[in-house]
């Protein structure tokens, strides 16, 4: 499929051409680069938009396919309401432990999505799963959608073997790099990129 002229609404087109490649080439995502992920990246003043958009058009490849959410915001709050969010802001602000403290909720955050990816894979499906990675802005500035996938990529005892749909609010700078939230340049070299 030729790409059209991008526009302000190019988010649309990389919502259906994600769909088209879940439908026609679901064991190809990714594969060529060694790991199923498909990163769509969409501005990030379209996010409510593309947020709805995708969870439309996900829930009609039902039921041949189950696209299962991952949703990051409710991770980190899960993370930051068992640390307590007021010793998170205090370590943050206090500079000498500073870089540290944001060093270490990465960490905790990563970590905790990629058990929750686990999670996931393990309940039963309804068709061929698929995971979605969602409201991953909740990482910045501690982390970024990079940080994730790498994470997943390393994980020993995570066997990605289904597509995984990473929507991340930002730019696409070039044809592998990308600016998360306009703020953060990222480079991803495993997977696919839209």
């Amino acid at each position: 499929m030729e790409r059209p002229e991008m526009t302000h609404n190019d988010w649309k087109w990389k919502i259906g051409e994600a769909i088209t490649r879940i439908q026609t080439r679901y064991d190809f995502i990714g594969r060529k680069t060694g790991v199923p992920f498909l990163a769509v990246v969409y501005p990030v003043s379209a996010e409510v938009a593309v947020l709805r958009e995708w969870h439309t058009q996900a829930r009609a490849l039902q039921p041949d396919i189950d696209v299962k959410t991952v949703d990051v915001l409710t991770v980190t709050q899960s993370v930051l309401s068992d640390i307590g969010v007021d010793n998170v802001v205090e370590s943050l602000t206090d500079r000498e432990w500073g870089v540290s403290a944001q060093e270490d909720l990465s960490r905790l955050w990563v970590s905790a999505i990629a058990d929750e990816v686990r999670l996931r894979m393990t309940e039963e499906s309804s068709g061929k799963p698929v995971l979605s990675i969602e409201h991953i802005s909740a990482l910045y500035p501690a982390s970024g959608p990079w940080d994730v996938m790498q994470s997943l990529w390393n994980d020993a005892e995570l066997s990605l073997d289904c597509p995984v749909i990473v929507l991340i609010p930002g730019a696409l700078t070039g044809p592998r790099h990308y600016r998360f939230l306009d703020r953060r340049d990222e480079f991803m070299y495993r997977g696919d990129l839209l």
